[in-house]
């Protein structure tokens, strides 16, 4: 069999070989519900020992073992190493002993169900100090030691209740520890499987010089240790040993066992390259997580790459089609003193000739004109005389009679659709007729949309519909041009409609084929903008809800590999570098998704795309941002995460 071998000081001439490998001196450990575990136990326990904690549940046993074993500091007292106090407040000091020094069996396996055995074991071989040249050898022999070398490649999560504990026993076999602490290792055994164990563990203990303390119910168990500590309500009340004498391993025959005149400490390169391999092997091994992590994020990210390149789709598409429709458009006012001006002095055609011009429509209205429906309904309304029918150029929508020619004769009238519903205007198919100014016309159509506001509340006639009309002393001039043509037609309108200057004239302010663009632009540009915020900051709230669960749900294996020497910096680069792994992933899968979406919407739409090429950058802000802040709330839980605890959930 190929051991491992723990790089070590070897003691010089002068040093004391026969101090104590552990021992304690007056320590308490109360909890937070006033409970007194320990009370002063002074214990102490020497190379090569193999000792047995035996005692009533709730008499102090875990406890103790968690004490000596560096997972729980006590409240008073101290921990001596080789002679040397423990600074037990300093968590990192600790971790280090436990990295160099410690092997354990829990009650309970705590194994990583995810992880083959083989992981499993080498997880603690990985975590100690120890040459990993011969890993691969050292887990087999381990596994062959507890009869299970035909399942290493097999999932923890696979085995039953003993072969569980029978891994974590091997787990413990494979690390190079001079101290081996096992709480009820044989629990979940059979009588003739706990014996055979213990000797395993017995005689693996003596060939590394190892001390061994063992806390069990089983008197059998106890028996077969050199030494039997009991213990009651927190104090040691018997340190018995029995006939036989504690075997001594190889180390102990050459006096070489180590003394420690300084801490252990392992270097920042070979923490941090441990812990991106258990990245790795967490992102790999886990599919469920893996999955719940990356979906979290790339839903993010989608989302966030969505908005922003449909904000500048729609950017584009919306002030490309309000260039269309409102730069090219001039809308003036004309006004008379009176009825000695021009009748109609406004050059329609004049208009409709001039370059760039590409259709004019002239309202002529007059005020408070009589209309009626029989006896049905009399009113007083605005009439518009037209020389056509209204239209496309001031985007006026009709609903004619059904077989209409869809021209405005003479004995005919459009009204609008509010002024049809108060005449009780509903069927266009039996050819209504009303009176205006007391004329028959028939109503061949209903106007119900318009630029102008008040269409569908008036009612439309055409040249000399009814001939006792007063002159009309306002009119309003719509007319259509080419794109950048609306502002030289707007300059020349007044000179080209009315040469004479009989009317007042009104040009409404032309909208230039650029004229609010950036404040239109930016305002859908800043609407979906929020959207992606929004949608980044409910993706941020799911991957740290996400990656809080799966910290809560892993308290057992984070306890196991602090116990192991974990430092808490460990764990929180382990959850910080898992969420940033999964990010990146996320973010990868949200960009394909967010630009598969952007082609749907625009092809839906009938939009011409737009994918600036800084979007790319979306996801790379997305990994760091979900990685790191994500990660951080989850990465402190892990970090808080005391083993003690952890090793009893």
């Amino acid at each position: 069999m190929v051991d491992v071998v723990l790089e070590k000081e070897m003691p010089g001439p002068t040093e004391d070989v026969g101090r104590p490998l552990i021992e304690l001196r007056g320590i308490t450990r109360r909890y937070g519900n006033g409970t007194t575990a320990l009370a002063g136990v002074d214990l102490v326990i020497g190379p090569g020992e193999r000792v047995a904690v035996v005692g009533r549940s709730g008499s102090g046993k875990s406890t103790l073992l968690n004490v000596l074993g560096l997972l729980d500091a006590p409240d008073e007292g101290e921990v001596l190493i080789d002679g040397h106090p423990v600074e037990a407040a300093q968590d990192r000091v600790r971790a280090e002993w436990r990295s160099s020094e410690l092997g354990f069996v829990f009650q309970r396996s705590h194994l990583i169900p995810a992880l083959s055995v083989r992981e499993n074991v080498l997880l603690g071989l990985r975590y100690s100090n120890a040459s990993l040249d011969h890993a691969d050898q050292v887990v087999t022999d381990s596994l062959r030691a507890v009869g299970l070398e035909h399942k290493e490649q097999a999932l923890a999560r696979t085995l039953s209740g003993g072969e569980m504990q029978r891994v974590a026993i091997a787990r413990t076999l494979a690390r190079p520890a001079r101290l081996w602490l096992a709480d009820e290792p044989t629990g979940n055994l059979d009588s003739a499987q706990s014996l055979e164990i213990i000797e395993e563990l017995k005689r693996r203990a003596a060939e590394r010089g190892a001390a061994l303390v063992v806390v069990t119910h089983e008197p059998d168990v106890a028996a077969r240790l050199d030494r039997v500590v009991t213990l009651r309500d927190g104090l040691v009340v018997a340190d018995s040993a029995h006939a036989t004498t504690p075997a001594h391993g190889p180390d102990q025959d050459r006096g070489d066992l180590p003394t420690r005149d300084r801490r252990p400490r392992t270097r920042l390169t070979a923490r941090l390259a441990r812990t991106l391999r258990f990245v790795a092997q967490g992102i790999t091994s886990n599919a469920g997580r893996t999955a719940s992590g990356t979906l979290a994020s790339a839903v993010a990210v989608a989302l966030a790459v969505t908005a922003l390149g449909l904000a500048q789709s729609a950017s584009g598409q919306v002030t490309e089609l309000f260039d269309a429709q409102r730069a090219t458009q001039v809308t003036a006012a004309l006004a008379a003193d009176g009825t000695s001006d021009a009748r109609w002095p406004v050059r329609v055609d004049t208009v409709a000739e001039f370059p760039g011009v590409t259709g004019v429509e002239h309202w002529r209205y007059r005020t408070g004109v009589p209309v009626a429906n029989g006896a049905l309904a009399a009113l007083t309304v605005d009439l518009v005389e037209v020389d056509e029918a209204p239209g496309a150029i001031t985007d006026t929508a009709v609903t004619w009679a059904p077989g209409d020619d869809r021209v405005l004769a003479e004995g005919e009238v459009l009204l609008g659709a509010d002024l049809a519903r108060r005449l009780g205007v509903a069927q266009l198919d039996v050819s209504p007729e009303i009176t205006v100014q007391g004329a028959p016309l028939r109503v061949v159509g209903l106007v119900t949309a318009s630029r102008s506001g008040t269409a569908t509340g008036s009612a439309f006639v055409g040249p000399g519909a009814t001939g006792d009309l007063a002159a009309s002393l306002s009119s309003e001039l719509f007319v259509e041009t080419v794109p950048g043509a609306a502002r030289n037609v707007a300059d020349r309108l007044h000179d080209l409609a009315d040469p004479f200057q009989t009317t007042r004239m009104t040009i409404h302010p032309v909208l230039e084929p650029n004229a609010f663009r950036g404040e239109l632009q930016d305002s859908v540009s800043a609407s979906l903008q929020v959207l992606a915020v929004v949608a980044a900051l409910a993706g941020l709230v799911g991957v740290v809800f996400v990656n809080l669960l799966s910290v809560s749900s892993r308290t057992a294996e984070l306890g196991v590999r602090r116990a192991f020497g974990a430092r808490r910096g460990e764990l929180v680069t382990l959850v910080v570098g898992e969420c940033t792994a999964l990010a990146v992933l996320g973010a990868v899968v949200g960009l394909a998704v967010g630009f598969v979406a952007i082609m749907v919407v625009t092809a839906a739409a009938r939009w011409q795309p737009m994918f600036d090429e800084r979007l790319l950058l979306v996801p790379l802000a997305g990994a760091l941002v979900f990685g790191l802040l994500g990660g951080l709330p989850p990465a402190i839980a892990a970090g808080r995460i005391e083993p003690a605890d952890a090793v009893r959930s």
